[in-house]
């Protein structure tokens, strides 16, 4: 296994041939690759010893107007396209209807419809697909072992998979290390995050959470009410058995360190603090 990191917004301005070098003394092995930005600067970033990770897709594959839908197709075919030009095989998105305007069903079988011509695609390109388990506010409905079967009965194409992220089982109160084992031949890719959960947030609101309006922050209560994301050591994820349980399973693929965390947000330098916190709090439990 090898850890990468996702570039987080407060260090999308800082040129790669700048991020590369700091990635690479923080234990990073690679940076995830994104369509918008195309690793332009890909042999600089090489010769500091960080290779591209896997790529994401962005695009509204699920949504409810059939044009648009089927143009996220295309996009999605066109970053698999590009992600061999990088070297990868591996690719990772989430199958959202960026409308949000549809029932669950309705967005499921839109997902399904274009992921069969996105699947088809990656097989012939001997590309795999790995869907993030985030519900997204309800744009991605693939994000739960009930969806992950039916789509995996009704598209049995060995190119799609999951990108298992353990913080949305956490809030989800999926069991986490059941799921590894259960889905372990079809996770392509991890993301290394971590939830907390809030007690207090929990009782007064309920798994639904905040129903009468956003609480805020300066209420004391987390954007969710009663959870929220952390960095990887710092919520419910026991990152020993995580990484154990995927080793044991045959997982030899990346895992991403994907930082939304609030409390290490704002400035470059927090934000690459937090960073370097994780990779030392992963690096313990991946064998070299």
């Amino acid at each position: 296994m090898d850890l990468s990191m996702i570039i987080p917004p407060a260090l999308k301005a800082m040129p790669l041939v700048e991020l590369a070098p700091w990635a690479a003394e923080t234990g990073f092995a690679a940076i995830d690759a994104e369509v918008e930005r195309q690793l332009a600067d890909a042999d600089a970033v090489r010769a500091a010893g960080i290779a591209p990770g896997p790529l994401r897709i962005r695009a509204s594959l699920a949504d409810s107007a059939p044009a648009t839908r089927h143009a996220a197709c295309d996009t999605a075919c066109a970053a698999i396209d590009q992600a061999l030009t990088l070297g990868l095989h591996t690719v990772w998105t989430l199958p959202r209807n960026f409308r949000n305007d549809r029932s669950q069903r309705e967005n499921y079988a839109a997902a399904l419809d274009s992921l069969r011509i996105v699947a088809a695609h990656a097989e012939r390109q001997g590309v795999r697909v790995a869907i993030e388990n985030c519900p997204f506010d309800g744009q991605n409905v693939i994000c739960t072992p009930e969806a992950w079967d039916a789509l995996f009965a009704a598209l049995p194409s060995a190119a799609l998979g999951l990108c298992m992220d353990p913080s949305h089982c956490v809030w989800q109160r999926i069991d986490w290390l059941r799921a590894t084992r259960e889905y372990a031949r079809r996770i392509y890719h991890v993301h290394a995050k971590d939830a907390e959960i809030v007690s207090e947030g929990l009782y007064r609101f309920g798994v639904a959470g905040p129903q009468l309006g956003d609480p805020g922050q300066e209420d004391g209560w987390p954007r969710h009410g009663w959870w929220r994301h952390r960095l990887p050591g710092l919520g419910a994820v026991d990152w020993n058995a995580f990484i154990t349980t995927l080793a044991d399973q045959g997982y030899d693929g990346t895992v991403t360190v994907e930082h939304e965390d609030p409390l290490w947000g704002g400035s470059a330098v927090r934000v690459q603090r937090g960073l370097s916190n994780s990779c030392a709090h992963l690096a313990q439990f991946i064998a070299p």
